[in-house]
């Protein structure tokens, strides 16, 4: 059987929720190539498995293959599930983060902006500002797919946009994110930004479904842990603001309550930290830039010790650390020692995430509603075109399709702006040309443009 079939048959069983059967299927033929749309599916049914963090490594695998190939769709796609696997994994901003920018591709976006537009929403500590309220004000004036019937059907689009559906699903899922990232408490790390637009690329993970996983423990011994090297450092994450730098240090175990930071003017000494091959030791992370140590603090969780550094002078750090060389270092200053917080989890907030909906298979509730003039009623865009007949090469429209279907985005917007506005006798495809002014309706000679009284 080729690889082909097989990712066929995955895809049919991740549509049917047949989770086991879509990743050993999928699996397979990933092997032979990484089709962005098969890794999408596959992180599907990894999140159906409740292997949430394989479920991200897919997606971001998916986002960074897509990108390659040029496939905005699945860009966009891949975006949507790295916001459920975060989802799951209780990264509530993370989560939104994802979901907006899924939402803006499938609006027309660029699929990498030279500014970032989802860092607006983040505090100088790093924390996500956005509210559900404010995400479900923006669900009910964004008319996703709104365009003008007469444009729609000489471009031959389709009146229900293949992505319709994933905008109304990533913009329901983020309600759900922003309701259950308020009720943690304010310096919860579910509500900090660590993701970023592109995200880490990491090799094709092999998965085998559950049921496969387990035979295979019965019928194997279980497999020595690989040895970690013992000079393996410690992983790193920075997100900076003009006045911030937040600094993530993966260390699992971390005792609080051992755990010692200094924070000097260019450098912060931690310790002890556990390193990836088990040691425990000092860790001193030398600072491009001078901070602030009075100002600076930091948060310990099951995995991380996390950093909060008040920049000194105000601007963008090129680099988050120095080569650590004596020469480049200022006179240390007296260490501002801090002990590790005490946090208070109230059980009130494990209670509210458990309690928290799955992926919805449908949010109907956040699918658009549109006006109408029509005596018979709203009509359901979804379905509208479904009977549309393709095959008629010789009509006129044929030329117009193919046009559209060619354009950039920019030329299509150019395109639908002119048609519009010049009611039918006007169409360009430079953007630049049309942005600013109203397109004027042009008659043919001998006929006269009346406006609809």
């Amino acid at each position: 059987m080729s690889y082909v079939t097989l990712a066929q048959q995955g895809l049919s069983a991740a549509e049917s929720r047949n989770w086991d059967e879509a990743v050993a299927k999928l699996s397979t033929a990933l092997q032979s190539s990484t089709n962005p749309a098969w890794l999408v599916a596959r992180s599907k049914a990894l999140v159906g498995l409740e292997r949430y963090e394989a479920a991200l490594d897919d997606a971001d695998l998916a986002w960074h293959t897509a990108y390659e190939r040029n496939k905005r769709d699945l860009m966009a796609s891949a975006q949507y599930r790295r916001g459920v696997a975060f989802y799951h994994l209780k990264q509530y901003a993370n989560a939104d983060y994802c979901y907006l920018h899924c939402m803006r591709l499938i609006k027309g976006g660029p699929a990498v902006p030279k500014e970032d537009p989802g860092l607006k929403h983040v505090d100088d500590g790093g924390f996500w500002k956005v509210t559900a309220d404010e995400a479900t004000a923006h669900a009910r004036s964004e008319d996703i797919g709104k365009q003008d019937d007469a444009l729609k059907t000489a471009m031959g689009q389709s009146q229900s946009q293949p992505q319709h559906r994933e905008w109304r699903m990533a913009s329901a899922m983020r309600i759900q994110a922003l309701k259950a990232m308020e009720k943690l408490p304010e310096d919860d790390a579910g509500r900090k930004l660590t993701t970023a637009l592109i995200p880490e690329q990491k090799k094709l993970a092999v998965h085998k479904s559950d049921k496969a996983q387990d035979e295979t423990s019965q019928a194997k011994s279980p497999a020595a842990k690989p040895v970690v090297p013992s000079d393996a450092p410690l992983r790193l994450q920075d997100f900076q603001s003009n006045t911030a730098m937040s600094v993530s240090i993966f260390s699992k175990g971390v005792n609080k309550e051992k755990l010692k930071v200094e924070f000097l003017e260019s450098s912060v000494r931690l310790g002890p930290l556990i390193y990836p091959n088990g040691d425990e030791k000092e860790f001193q992370l030398h600072l491009w830039g001078e901070i602030d140590p009075s100002k600076s603090k930091f948060t310990v969780t099951p995995n991380k010790v996390e950093l909060s550094l008040a920049k000194k002078t105000a601007g963008k750090w090129p680099t988050l650390q120095s080569d650590g060389s004596p020469a480049a270092q200022p006179p240390v200053a007296k260490p501002a020692v801090v002990t590790a917080p005490e946090t208070k989890k109230p059980e009130s907030v494990v209670d509210s995430v458990k309690s928290e909906p799955s992926e919805p298979s449908e949010p109907s509730a956040a699918k658009p509603s549109y006006p109408t003039s029509s005596r018979s009623g709203p009509k359901d865009w979804d379905k509208v075109g479904e009977d549309e007949n393709s095959d008629d090469d010789r009509d006129i429209n044929s030329f117009f399709k193919k046009l559209y279907k060619g354009a950039t985005p920019e030329q299509q917007r150019a395109m639908m702006k002119s048609f519009t506005e010049s009611s039918g006798t006007s169409l360009s495809t430079n953007w630049d040309d049309v942005k600013d002014k109203r397109v004027e309706t042009v008659p043919p000679d001998g006929v006269e443009a009346k406006k609809w009284e």
